[in-house]
């Protein structure tokens, strides 16, 4: 019995990898990756009137890492994302190198978002963001630069909305990785 389970195992595998879809086996669960994250403050992003997204952000067990999830209210295609994405970036300075380079990677990661869809940002010191979608993989960028400018979006004092930086960081200070002022 174990045996046809671990043919159907190594078949489930091969077509997913077959149809594209993105798999990091050393990320398992996703739960593992969030088990023990505590809400440090979360709010809504809204623009023109027009509410886009919830977002909120959660400080992991071991203190050092972050994600930033985003449940989304309207329907965003993944190209608009990541074109927003890299904006947000030029106006808070990141090198156009470095935006270049994020953008290509962004591109093969980000989904197109319909309502309801969350999509979730898991910054790991050292190792760099992991993305998921809906809960389930979906890419990763290394690299601690990367972290920092795509975190900076919501919670760099430059950021574009400032609002909603407020209610993410709560009463706290801009995580360490973005700032060392508080």
């Amino acid at each position: 019995m174990s045996t046809l389970i671990k043919s159907l195992c190594l078949t489930a595998l091969i077509l997913s990898i077959a149809q594209g879809v993105k798999a990091n086996p050393s990320i398992q669960y996703s739960d593992n990756l969030m088990s023990g994250a505590k809400v440090q403050g979360q709010g809504r992003m809204t623009y023109w009137g027009f509410d886009l997204y919830d977002a909120k952000l959660l400080q992991l067990n071991n203190s050092l890492g972050y994600a930033l999830r985003i449940d989304y209210l309207k329907n965003f295609k993944s190209d608009d994302l990541r074109e927003q994405t890299i904006k947000e970036m030029t106006q808070l300075g990141v090198p156009e190198e470095n935006r270049k380079k994020w953008s290509k990677d962004l591109k093969d990661i980000f989904p197109n978002i319909a309502t309801g869809n969350s999509l979730t940002a898991i910054y790991r010191p050292k190792l760099g963001t992991i993305f998921l979608h809906n809960e389930k993989y979906i890419g990763q960028v290394s690299g601690d630069d990367f972290s920092r400018a795509f975190f900076s979006i919501w919670l760099d004092p430059k950021t574009s909305a400032p609002q909603l930086r407020t209610q993410l960081l709560s009463q706290d200070c801009t995580p360490k990785f973005i700032s060392s002022k508080c």
